[in-house]
């Protein structure tokens, strides 16, 4: 029998040659760069304060008389009062509860309303650029306060009426003591598929790519195997095609195909702080024949239950993990897995600045170049 030297060995290993001697650490700052989902926008009336706590940061929501909604830090600068207790808006103005004082959405002093000075301008509280989109409240989040390099894409499914709407119907919010990144992780993992999910067939990897801060992944999947027929494969069992989208590491889309119930997943992966993470969790599936309403109904209301339900069958995973720098992984899956996880590292800028963070200039300026996805 002939010996195979571990020098050899660990050459030939996938892990060694995708993952290197040292492996691929998770950064020690846990708050990656990009959009992240705060709150919904019909949770955040006109005039309206609310209070939110990600990033490791107090926060405050609001949402001005004409409608602009803001973030900002939560905390007044004049004695230290947190304005999502009890504050209020003013025009376009929040309110501090304690004394009055009053801050724009652009962090700056509008008012001190017993003071001669009428207001500081030497004074600013630290503001977070928000956006609304499809039905959601973003914020951008980047260590050192530098403005967004990209935008939220647009989904065309959501660009029609052949879909039903994500909101009010379908979205799911749960608070899982998992690091963000892992999640994102699933899109190089589909053969957890199987084992997790019970599925009767085992999926695998057709492309996997990661460019700029998009992340473009499709896996194969049998859906209805060792049945004639099922209410989801009602002609009996599919071939499908998963298409898996991530912009950055804050937001994902899941596109399933007609073949099956045609739908586009919206997800949101925040982190509250560094063990925690809210999971936010849509879906809008194609209409069902006539109808108009915007509640899913029929194959579309029973697809919408099942993934509910599927999603939280990874949360006694992801809670009860270990990060491993160095996996040992199957030739089939090794590569996918360190290329994403090199890719997720351009997402934690160091302690300080630096001229070669992705997504940036030299002068801190958003680089044109990161924009495209």
């Amino acid at each position: 029998m002939t010996e195979i030297s571990s020098d050899l060995a660990a050459a030939e290993d996938p892990s060694e040659q995708e993952f290197g001697p040292s492996g691929i650490a998770l950064s020690t700052y846990r708050f990656p760069t990009g959009w992240f989902i705060v709150g919904f926008a019909s949770d955040l009336a006109a005039g309206e304060v609310k209070r939110v706590h990600y990033f490791g940061e107090e926060l405050v929501l609001f949402r001005t008389k004409s409608g602009k909604v803001h973030v900002l830090d939560a905390y007044c600068q004049h004695l230290g009062a947190n304005m999502g207790v009890g504050g209020t808006v003013e025009g376009e103005n929040i309110v501090c509860p304690w004394h009055g004082w009053q801050w724009r959405g652009d962090g700056t002093n509008a008012l001190i309303p017993y003071s001669k000075i009428g207001c500081k301008n030497n004074v600013r509280i630290r503001t977070y650029p928000a956006t609304e989109w499809y039905g959601f409240i973003l914020v951008w989040h980047e260590r050192h306060g530098r403005a967004p390099y990209w935008q939220p894409p647009v989904l065309p499914e959501l660009e029609t009426d052949e879909y039903y709407p994500l909101h009010p119907h379908t979205r799911m919010v749960n608070r899982v003591k998992v690091h963000a990144q892992m999640i994102i992780e699933n899109a190089a993992d589909p053969y957890h598929v199987q084992y997790v999910h019970k599925a009767a067939n085992p999926a695998n990897t057709a492309s996997f790519e990661v460019s700029g801060y998009h992340l473009h992944a499709t896996v194969n999947a049998h859906f209805g195997g060792g049945r004639a027929k099922t209410w989801l494969t009602p002609n009996g069992p599919v071939d499908a095609k998963i298409i898996y989208d991530n912009y950055s590491l804050g937001l994902g889309v899941v596109r399933f195909p007609s073949d099956l119930v045609a739908t586009c997943q919206v997800t949101g992966q925040t982190p509250v702080d560094e063990d925690y993470t809210d999971y936010f969790y849509t879906q809008a599936s194609i209409r069902e024949p006539g109808d108009t309403g915007d509640a899913p109904t029929g194959r579309a209301a029973k697809f919408l239950a099942l993934q509910q339900e599927v999603i939280k069958q990874d949360f006694f995973t992801w809670e009860n993990m270990k990060y491993l720098e160095k996996p040992n992984l199957a030739p089939e899956e090794a590569h996918d897995y360190a290329a994403l996880r090199r890719w997720a590292h351009r997402f934690y800028p160091g302690k300080q600045p630096s001229p070669n963070d992705f997504g940036y200039t030299a002068d801190g300026e958003p680089d044109p170049a990161a924009s495209e996805a």
